[in-house]
């Protein structure tokens, strides 16, 4: 096995730990709020600070989560996606699209599943946070961008017949994938604070990325009939 495709694997088995020692995190906020409910009302002052201060935390938190997951998700996986399509042969060939295409990948699932944890956190430790079609899909990006991550170390080879096969799920589950995560980004901004200002922050990415890719469509599409 490439090193590469170990250190992707390693760095799998970290964001996995990660997320474990996340969901410990939520046992241990839990116990001390049972712990903080049986205080006297010698205390209230006190809990009245602390659940401020909480409160703040959280906020800040889910910001922290919206930036992370529009960063990693919403912005670098597309990238990679963009790169594996346009930089490999046409138009714009680069011998080192491969590693361009692994990398963008690997860091948007790193930031990005660091930013799920820190949604999981929020849902499980507060009610206002447990939006239950935004968890859903959270989860069931994070197990496919898991599953594509492993079959970036697990492909076959070039002379294996199913080369090809792979390569037809690896592109349609990618795609599939960037689709469910700009819904899910649009769901989650639609629940926050300054809703509109998220909005024309990441309309603005995607337009970016939008006008990149039907750049290099068009350029595709024509430089073979320029050169005939």
């Amino acid at each position: 096995m490439s090193s590469h495709r170990l250190l992707i694997l390693c760095l799998i088995l970290c964001v996995q730990n990660y997320s474990c020692n996340e969901g410990s995190l939520v046992t241990a906020v839990r116990r001390s709020n049972d712990l903080r409910g049986s205080e006297n009302a010698e205390t209230t002052n006190l809990r009245s600070w602390n659940g401020q201060t909480a409160l703040h935390r959280r906020l800040h938190l889910g910001n922290t989560h919206g930036v992370l997951n529009i960063i990693g998700w919403g912005t670098l996986l597309p990238i990679g996606a963009i790169v594996a399509r346009s930089f490999r042969k046409s138009p714009l060939k680069c011998d080192e699209w491969y590693n361009l295409h692994v990398v963008c990948q690997t860091l948007g699932y790193i930031i990005g599943s660091v930013g799920w944890s820190i949604g999981m956190w929020l849902g499980n430790s507060s009610k206002q946070y447990s939006l239950r079609a935004h968890r859903i899909l959270g989860i069931i990006i994070f197990t496919s961008s898991t599953a594509q991550m492993f079959a970036l170390c697990l492909q076959p080879k070039k002379e294996n017949e199913r080369r090809r096969w792979w390569k037809i799920c690896h592109k349609i589950l990618g795609y599939l994938l960037i689709s469910m995560i700009v819904a899910n980004i649009f769901q989650g901004i639609d629940h926050k604070d300054h809703a509109e200002k998220w909005k024309w922050i990441y309309v603005g990415i995607l337009s970016v990325l939008s006008f990149c890719a039907l750049v290099l469509e068009i350029f595709r599409f024509v430089m073979p009939r320029i050169h005939r």
